[in-house]
């Protein structure tokens, strides 16, 4: 297992515009950091890790917009669970400094996107006036907040743009400022359109369980015939399950299920082949019409576009 200690702060946000996280001198990695305005960062990684990495750091104030292609992640920010999962997006803001711990696990691509807004952003630009930006800037002078959700179409297609940008220097930087304002946007309409829940909203044992819910949901998708039954299995009644995954991730358990489900079935179709009735059952699709209706209405084109 390697360990890293990095102490975050704005002054080493701005040094990895010149010099990007290389955390691993043997890892396969490409980075993107770039300071797009004053207090306003753009920050990727694509790496593949063959050991456990620990990475150890310090927040500041500031709210993040992060975007999980690939890649897991435990980690524990003064007893939140920080982590992140492949097809996630998570924003996190706080108005002080924290220690954290972050274990990134090994065997698998990580490929994640970021935005990082910080309250000298509010002070420099000129893009921020405006009631659209208050939610954004109060963010930043509340306690630790965290809300997730699964990663949509609109955010995986800017997070892919921005891990492969353009050749040319000329066109790779517009095409980078346009995609920081795109999340930017995104940020700024998610808190407004509800505040986020508060980190310690759940009590201890309720987080842990939903945790473990998450958890549970994200290895085997397929079997959760029904959220009854998947509360059941934890001891909760399905409204509490309901009520206690919404106010932890910010999105639908049911929802969440669906579509863990349809990547699941995706995933089967691209990297092993399979037809798509085949993937359909296996993704716990009773038929493969169903299936397809679903998939085409989240990713746009019939899953039968996969094997062409």
């Amino acid at each position: 297992m390697r360990h890293s200690h990095h102490h975050t702060s704005l002054a080493d946000l701005r040094a990895l515009v010149d010099s990007p996280l290389q955390p691993l001198a043997d890892a396969a990695s490409r980075s993107v950091s770039v300071e797009v305005e004053a207090g306003l960062f753009l920050l990727s990684r694509d790496l593949a890790i063959d050991t456990p990495f620990v990475f150890e750091s310090e927040s500041f104030p500031a709210s993040t917009l992060s975007v999980v292609l690939d890649g897991e992640a435990t980690s524990q920010t003064q007893g939140v669970e920080a982590g992140f999962r492949p097809n996630e997006v998570w924003i996190a803001s706080d108005n002080d400094r924290r220690p954290c711990r972050t274990v990134i696990h090994a065997g698998r691509q990580v490929r994640t996107v970021e935005l990082v807004v910080t309250p000298e952003w509010f002070e420099a630009s000129r893009r921020n006036s405006g009631a659209a930006f208050e939610p954004l800037r109060v963010s930043m002078e509340r306690p630790l907040q965290v809300t997730r959700r699964p990663l949509d179409a609109h955010l995986r297609r800017i997070a892919w743009q921005v891990l492969q940008p353009p050749p040319a220097a000329g066109l790779a930087a517009l095409m980078l400022e346009s995609r920081a304002l795109d999340l930017l946007a995104v940020l700024a309409e998610s808190l407004g359109e509800a505040a986020p829940q508060s980190a310690d909203a759940l009590r201890t044992r309720d987080r842990d369980r939903v945790m473990a819910i998450r958890a549970r949901i994200d290895a085997d998708p397929a079997s959760i015939a029904s959220l009854i039954g998947l509360a059941e299995e934890f001891g909760v009644s399905a409204s509490k399950l309901k009520r206690d995954f919404f106010s932890a991730f910010a999105t639908c358990a049911g929802a969440y299920v669906n579509e863990r489900r349809l990547l699941l079935g995706r995933a089967l179709i691209e990297r092993e082949g399979l037809s798509v009735s085949e993937a359909s059952y296996r993704a716990g699709y009773g038929h493969p019409t169903n299936f397809s209706t679903a998939f085409r209405r989240r990713f746009g084109f019939a899953p039968s576009q996969l094997r062409r």
